[in-house]
């Protein structure tokens, strides 16, 4: 049994989505799953479309159709993730990958609301065009031992703020728990190092071009710690319970899941 296992902020993302995800994580290494190809490579391309916002903010504060540049720009994101996201891209059949870019592209110069949305602004953006920001800023805390590796490290004079990019649905008010915990577990890494206190983190939705900030909460806090110590028991060898909702029907390791539980059956004549 390894003791003071490291922890990554992914895992306890993991854990809230079911437990048993951070066991099987923790043993084995997994690829792509059969089927999820598309879906892996959209969510890298709207990653990288976060990345670059400020270039097609810049655009469109000229007063110009946004149609010609922001394409251009949009497509030359598309062009430049394969030498970006080698590793995670390598195994990808050439034909799925072109053809998933494509659509990207067209989908995304086409939607006028995102732009809308985009020419408004909103604190964030206004924040990250003034201040810049530290892009996968990774963090390390011996004391918790606990790592994570955060989109968006803003700093002003101020405050520090974590960013975070999410390419999923966007709540109709505020920002998901999960993502409310994610962001107070970066508080918790950035405060060890910078000896200040974190007041608030944002979330970007960039698929609908929502830019959420949310308040960091001592229950947020206290959340972390406690699933912290969950999954260092499911590191050092715990079998976990499944998540109440856990979404096993698109699970890579739901066959692995039914044979442990099966044998822990057996083993204990239940």
């Amino acid at each position: 049994m390894v003791q003071n296992q490291k922890v990554k902020v992914s895992d306890l993302t993991q854990y809230g989505i079911c437990p048993r995800l951070v066991y099987f994580h923790a043993r084995e290494q997994t690829e792509i799953a059969s089927g999820k190809e598309r879906s892996m490579i959209e969510r890298i391309l709207l990653k990288e479309l976060a990345f670059n916002l400020h270039k097609i903010r810049e655009d469109l504060k000229k007063g110009e159709d946004p149609k010609e540049d922001a394409k251009s720009i949009i497509k030359d994101i598309a062009d430049d993730v394969e030498c970006i996201y080698k590793k995670e891209l390598s195994e990808v059949a050439e034909d799925v990958l072109d053809d998933v870019k494509r659509e990207f592209v067209t989908r995304m110069t086409e939607d006028e609301e995102w732009f809308r949305k985009l020419r408004a602004g909103n604190e964030l953006l206004e924040l990250e065009e003034v201040h810049g920001y530290d892009r996968e800023h990774t963090m390390v805390s011996e004391k918790l031992s606990l790592s994570g590796s955060v989109d968006k490290f803003i700093s002003t004079d101020d405050e520090v703020m974590p960013c975070m990019i999410k390419t999923g649905k966007c709540p109709e008010y505020g920002v998901w728990r999960s993502d409310r915990v994610q962001l107070a577990a970066y508080a918790l890494l950035i405060e060890e190092k910078s000896k200040t206190t974190v007041q608030r983190g944002f979330v970007e939705y960039i698929r609908t071009a929502e830019f959420r900030e949310s308040p960091i909460r001592r229950k947020d806090r206290a959340r972390v710690l406690q699933t912290l110590k969950h999954v260092k028991r499911i590191k050092n060898g715990a079998f976990p319970e499944k998540g109440v909702n856990a979404p096993c029907d698109n699970c890579a390791f739901v066959d692995r899941c039914d044979t442990r539980k099966t044998l822990l059956s057996v083993l204990f004549r239940k």
